[in-house]
């Protein structure tokens, strides 16, 4: 229910909540998306397999 929440709140669609952190000065949201099938960039197949993980840092006005 709580990560449901935040996916509404934030207007976060497709994506699961993984962890959200609390700090001082900042909160930080862990999310993961749903693979799909794709183009692989090396060889041009499609592909419905996940080739890397990315930490993506988002920052919001203060």
């Amino acid at each position: 229910m709580h990560s449901n929440f935040i996916n509404k709140l934030l207007n976060l669609q497709g994506v699961k909540i993984n962890k959200i952190s609390h700090e001082d000065s900042f909160i930080k949201i862990y999310i993961k998306t749903n693979p799909r099938e794709h183009t692989c960039p090396a060889c041009g197949c499609l592909t419905s397999r996940v080739h890397d993980y990315r930490n993506q840092l988002i920052k919001d006005l203060p």
